[in-house]
């Protein structure tokens, strides 16, 4: 098993993380954490899940008391493929 005390966190390779999903059953949970196009699948036993969901609330409790309560609005990014464009015809070109 990795020592965490001898990890230097700053010279890890890492991706973006941009979504995550997954499942469980009675003995696991599947997850997969996704970046662009890429997917990372995982598999923990339901000790393990816990203890990374204790970890990471306490993560986001610390941040928040430093930076300020996390805004879950959704972005309103524009589409790139907008209705109008679906009702061009040949002419337009």
């Amino acid at each position: 098993m990795i020592d965490p005390k001898k990890i230097n966190m700053n010279e890890l390779p890492k991706k973006f993380c941009d979504g995550a999903i997954g499942a469980f059953g009675k003995e696991i949970f599947s997850f997969s954490i996704t970046s662009g196009n890429s997917l990372d699948s995982f598999a923990a036993t339901p000790q393990i899940m816990k203890s990374i969901s204790i970890w990471m609330n306490n993560q986001i409790k610390n941040y928040e008391k430093q930076f300020g309560v996390i805004d879950m609005t959704p972005p309103k990014i524009q589409s790139p493929i907008q209705i109008a464009d679906l009702k061009k015809d040949d002419s337009d070109k």
